[in-house]
Parts: structure tokens; sequence; C-alpha cells
């Protein structure tokens, strides 16, 4: 199980593609102690009611580094009421109980990362390049580039438990393939890349994109042949599918049993896409300290046991987003039960790409 906690909305930079720039519009609101706590007393009820061994709590945002203090308190009352679960002999003695974190990079400092050592925390930066390409969309709030505050501390954060995560426009695509080989040599040894999504990619926008994706998975390949550690999710994720004839949604979509996003109010959603503080908000499955509605819950249990009607007789459906997806489905149309044309001509590119690089390995 994945508990991502919003510890906050706010966030000291303005992404152009920040999915959350609608649904977190105003980056007023922050959780308190209680909000948090409850939510991690019911992720590890909810944890054991599906008879699970593992735990992971992710503290996101916003940016989660506005409430470093938080973020402490939530590790000391997890890791004390996993001991309370342990001396009850509630939980199994091999129950595992991991942290993890998501962050632009720019409030970190050393004692931060000591700590994030300390608890073996995973830390999972948005590093969309060099400069030249990061500064493209992350921007601060006064509308300068954020790289210079973030890249410092990359050499020591490539060589911790670590990913990069690189988001890709339509300004980006010109250069992705230098991006993700500059992330490479920067130490990292996992990233991955996903597209924003907006409405407006054309066939030509397509094309580009397609060549850095050839680009991309020859480079991965070549990796591989070397015996080098490179975990490039874009390429070796559609790979995997392949090989061990994997369901996207066995594989990587875990809405339901295997993720609990929580709401600075304390509203629960099925994933992180989701989340959000405002009245009335869509896929709501209960609030922390009322506990689940089994009822709300009902629809995302039929999303993951159904296939979409507009799919029928694709054969790459269980391997594409935009039919595995719920967030993705979320985030590109409104509704986990939509499709869009973007996402589709998207995974059937990619999908080419990778099955062609099979026949290369």
């Amino acid at each position: 199980m994945n508990l991502v906690l919003c510890l906050t909305e706010q966030c000291n930079l303005r992404c152009s593609y920040c999915y959350y720039k609608d649904t977190q519009s105003d980056r007023a609101t922050v959780m308190d102690d209680a909000t948090m706590e409850a939510a991690i007393k019911l992720c590890f009820e909810r944890t054991l009611f599906f008879k699970q061994k593992y735990l992971n709590i992710t503290f996101f945002g916003g940016e989660p580094l506005l409430r470093k203090e938080a973020i402490f308190k939530g590790v000391d009352y997890a890791k004390s009421f996993l001991s309370k679960l342990i001396d009850k002999g509630l939980v199994p003695s091999d129950f595992t109980l991991t942290f993890a974190i998501n962050t632009n990079g720019t409030l970190l400092d050393e004692k931060m990362l000591d700590y994030c050592e300390k608890e073996k925390f995973r830390i999972y930066i948005s590093v969309d390049g060099p400069a030249y390409q990061h500064d493209i969309s992350r921007r601060t709030v006064n509308d300068s580039g954020s790289f210079e505050s973030m890249h410092k501390f990359l050499p020591r954060i490539s060589k911790m438990n670590s990913a990069a995560l690189c988001t890709v426009t339509r300004a980006h695509v010109a250069h992705l393939f230098e991006a993700v080989k500059w992330i490479h040599e920067q130490g990292f040894r996992c990233m991955t890349t996903s597209v924003d999504f907006d409405g407006k990619w054309t066939e030509e926008d397509f094309e580009k994109l397609a060549l850095e994706y050839q680009k991309m998975a020859l480079y991965w390949l070549e990796c591989r042949k070397k015996g080098e550690k490179f975990f490039l999710g874009t390429i070796q994720d559609k790979i995997k599918l392949r090989l061990q004839n994997l369901r996207f949604r066995q594989y990587s979509c875990f809405v339901y049993k295997g993720a609990m996003g929580v709401s600075t109010n304390g509203n629960i959603f099925p994933c992180t896409r989701f989340i959000t503080s405002k009245e009335n908000a869509p896929y709501v499955q209960g609030n922390v300290f009322t506990g689940f509605d089994e009822k709300a819950c009902s629809e995302i249990r039929e999303f993951l046991d159904s296939d979409k009607k507009e799919c029928e007789g694709c054969v790459l459906k269980h391997r594409c987003c935009a039919h595995e997806c719920a967030c993705t489905s979320f985030y590109t149309t409104g509704s986990i039960y939509g499709i869009s044309p973007e996402v589709c001509t998207h995974e059937r590119m990619l999908t080419e790409i990778c099955d062609g690089i099979v026949e290369k390995m």
C-alpha cells in the first residue's frame, strides 16, 4: 500500500504543466497534525484489511519540503504506531514500512538529505534536463528558472535511493533524448519521462517525439548490453509488459487496493492525481476521520474489473495507459472512463517503438 499525504497545496514553483494548477489553484491549504496522524492510522488499518505486508508513506504536495517538520512528525508517528501494532501481535514480523518524498529539489539542504539517508527515503525529484530544458516550464513564483536552486544537490541525490522524473511538453520535445542522457550522466540509475497531454499535440509533435523515443530506446538497449544498470521506465515498462505478458493495471496501477491519496482536509482519493481540497471533488473515497465510503469505492472497483468499450478489439489495450490507468484517464478527460485521443496516439507509437527494441534484444 502506498499512502500519499498532501502535506500542503502551497508550492514555491509555478510549473506550466502542473496537473494541480486547477484543482489546487489557491495554493493555500496545509494538512494539520491530527489529519496526518488519522491518515497514517487509517492506512495501516487498510493495509492490514487487505492482508498486505508493506506500507510506503509518500510525502507530497504542493512542495512537501515547505513542511519539513511535518515530515519528521509523520515518520516518527508511523514508526511508533507500527511498534505498537507489533507489540500487540497485529502485524506479521516481516511487515515493512518505508518512506518517500516527491520534491522539486529547490528547498533541499544537507541536513534534509542526511535525514533522508538515515530513514532510507526514496527521493523522487523533478528534473527536466540541463538548464535550457529544465527552465522551460519549471518556473518560480517570480517567473525565473529553478535550475540553479536545484541542481547543486543532484550529485548526492543520484547516489541515494532516488529516481528522476522528467516531464515532456511540446516545447521540450526537440531535446528530449539529450535531457535523458544528461540526467543519466549526472549519476541517476532510475528515471522516467511523462508527457504533458494538454490537448494540443499535433501529428508533427508526435513525429518529433517518436524520433526522440527511438533514440532513448536504443540508448537504453546500449546501456543494457554494456551491463550498466539504468532503469528508464518510459521504455522498460512497456517492454516488461510484453515480455512477461502483464497487464498495466496489475503492474503499475494501484487504485483501490494499492494506493490511498489524502488531501489537506483529510479527504481520501484513489491515487495521486485526484487529490484536492476543493469541495464536491470527484472520486472522493471517504475521509480519514470517518473512514472509507465503500459505496464510493465501488466505482473504482468496477473500473478495475472492466474494459472500456472504446478499446474493444484493440490488441494493445492492456499495455495502454489510455485504457488501463485511472489517473491518466482522469487528468486528461475528467473521468476514469474517458479516452484521450492524444494518449491513445502516444501509446500506440511508444508501444511500436518498444516492440521494435524487443526484436533487437
